[in-house]
């Protein structure tokens, strides 16, 4: 199994920042104004400037205890159950006593959330979900970052550019970001030299690794490739959460509408084709389940029908026209886009790629095993989300994660020491020249084998990560893919198709050899080889790629050390 390094190209611009952000979501932006506030000069780097990320279409809220019905402690729970064994306490400690806070400083920067009562989701035990706009949340929080970001003097943006690969020292530390900038000329790309202190991966998922997805097009896992790459650790690859409710479309394909959780929360309930509760009796909170448990059973239920269904239905039509339009605005133009009328027909939906609960190995200040790399968000593996991420923890999430790195390094000057909460044993420097991680450039040109992935695979490897990788997998399958994956021909040139397929190839490769590696059903990684949960504690399982090698490591996520490690995985 190969990670194949990108194609290169000489270096032709050059840059400056003490602290350079990729991706401008919410714990982009979020880690953006901190460390600007702490006077560091900050560059927000994005394929489509600030308006780019999944932060804007997230219909679900964020997680905080805010009614005195509620508890931080019953939240803590909430997330621990959600997360199938496989949460760092510690972690869920800091994001539970953090969120209220979270919601105050979106609020003082103009944030304007519903005044309603709070709302209610799958696997939470209290009405605790902050809305904004019904279920526009993630676009209104995105909409107050993205313009306080846009009126601080010490952030800039470099817009229509994406990152290739991590620059490293002799010592294997990341002192800056190889770029690529789109000319306007077919995605071709001129290749550009960021130099900074701090390179911070706010990314977001890799969902277009996928045939349907939540995500959008730019989801192409280049923050998790990129890492990968650097050495960095990497952990629970294997748990990618399917969103149960997804809208069904005859022939769709990539980027298909959400239909949130709320609505069942709400009262919606999902139903088969001949009109029966999919969820009845199949867990205590029904259609409130956990997400990954609705999304096994939905599967499941379509299955077993004869002929197998390539859909199922979400029946809304009890809450009327008016509670629709009022509270579920997005949600209600998507279906009547697509030919529907909530209101009085059933909705097709099936389950798609929605969030990757695992990523690149960070404590929940964004450090990662590579000194002067630093991850948040989605991107990032920190131990909040286990083994399948509690509803709306996410935005919270990555807002307490991205304030508390640009805390960190508005008070920092120069890289922090690596921490590796994977257990990984850290890489010790670069064989080679030192230069940019995976890509060969040294100084300001480059010269290389084109290695990267061909573009004109993707849909083909897209259906097969559906099929083999997907709610449902066996070893016979995840085998196979890899061996698909080998098969893709090398790329002939840089520009961002080439880009994007390398790092959705590396990304799809990640998971399937994590996905092999855990035999068990535990959260969203379902084997039907190995239905049951494994006994005793639970193992999370590392990766790493070093010296043309992938190591995997399986350790107990409580005290951060192996147990076993398999270096049988070359090139």
């Amino acid at each position: 199994m190969d990670l194949r390094p990108l194609p290169v190209a000489p270096v032709t611009w050059e840059q400056e920042a003490d602290v350079v952000i990729v991706g401008a979501g919410v714990a982009g932006l979020s880690a953006a104004l901190e460390a600007s506030a702490g006077g560091r000069r900050v560059l927000l780097v994005g394929k489509a400037g600030l308006d780019s990320g999944s932060s804007p279409l997230a219909q679900g809220g964020l997680a905080a205890v805010l009614d005195p019905a509620d508890s931080a402690g019953l939240h803590h729970q909430d997330t621990l159950s959600a997360g199938a064994g496989l949460c760092d306490d510690a972690a869920v400690a800091v994001l539970v006593a953090a969120a209220p806070g979270e919601i105050s400083w979106l609020t003082s920067l103009g944030a304007r959330f519903d005044t309603g009562p709070l709302g209610l989701e799958g696997g939470h035990s209290r009405p605790r979900i902050v809305h904004a706009g019904g279920d526009a949340s993630g676009a209104e929080v995105h909409r107050a970052l993205r313009d306080a970001a846009a009126a601080r003097p010490g952030v800039r943006v470099c817009g229509a550019t994406i990152a290739l690969d991590a620059l490293t020292d002799e010592r294997g530390a990341v002192t800056g970001l190889l770029a690529g900038t789109l000319t306007g000329r077919g995605g071709g790309l001129a290749v550009g030299v960021i130099r900074a202190s701090a390179v911070v991966l706010a990314t977001g998922g890799y969902g277009q690794a996928y045939a349907t997805t939540t995500n959008p097009a730019g989801a192409t896992g280049d923050g998790l490739a990129l890492a990968a790459r650097a050495g960095a650790g990497l952990a629970g690859l294997e748990f990618m959460q399917f969103h149960p409710t997804v809208l069904w479309q005859q022939g769709g394909t990539g980027q298909q509408p959400l239909i949130t959780e709320a609505l069942r929360g709400a009262g919606a309930v999902l139903v088969d084709g001949s009109g029966r509760p999919v969820m009845a009796g199949r867990h205590p909170r029904g259609d409130l389940a956990p997400r990954d448990v609705v999304a096994a059973e939905m599967h499941r239920v379509m299955a077993a029908a004869d002929p197998p269904a390539a859909h199922l239905w979400l029946d809304a039509t009890g809450l009327g026209r008016a509670e629709l339009e009022a509270h579920f605005p997005t949600v209600t133009a998507a279906c009547r886009a697509a030919g529907v009328e909530p209101s009085r027909e059933l909705i097709p939906v099936a389950p798609g790629a929605h969030y990757a609960c695992g990523g690149i190995s960070a404590d929940m200040t964004g450090r990662t095993s590579v000194a002067g790399l630093y991850a948040v968000g989605e991107v990032a593996a920190t131990g909040v989300h286990g083994a399948n991420r509690l509803a709306s923890n996410s935005l919270t999430e990555a807002i307490a994660t991205g304030r508390r790195l640009g805390r960190l390094l508005g008070t920092e000057r120069g890289p922090a020491a690596a921490r590796d909460p994977a257990g990984l044993p850290r890489p010790q420097g670069k064989a080679g020249a030192p230069g940019a991680a995976g890509s060969g450039v040294t100084g300001a040109s480059a010269a290389a084998p084109l290695a990267g992935a061909a573009p004109g695979h993707r849909p083909g490897l897209a259906a097969a990560m559906s099929r083999y990788a997907g709610v449902l997998r066996d070893r016979g399958g995840l085998e196979h893919l890899l061996t698909l994956l080998d098969a893709v021909p090398p790329a002939v040139a840089l520009d961002l198709a080439t880009v994007e397929a390398t790092n959705l190839h590396a990304v799809s490769a990640l998971v399937t050899v994590a996905a092999l590696a855990r035999a068990e059903s535990r959260g969203c990684h379902r084997r039907s080889d190995a239905p049951q949960t494994a006994p005793g504690p639970p193992q999370r399982i590392g990766l790493r790629w070093r010296d043309r090698r992938l190591t995997v490591s399986v350790f107990d996520p409580a005290i951060h050390e192996p147990s076993r490690t398999e270096t049988g995985v070359p090139a």
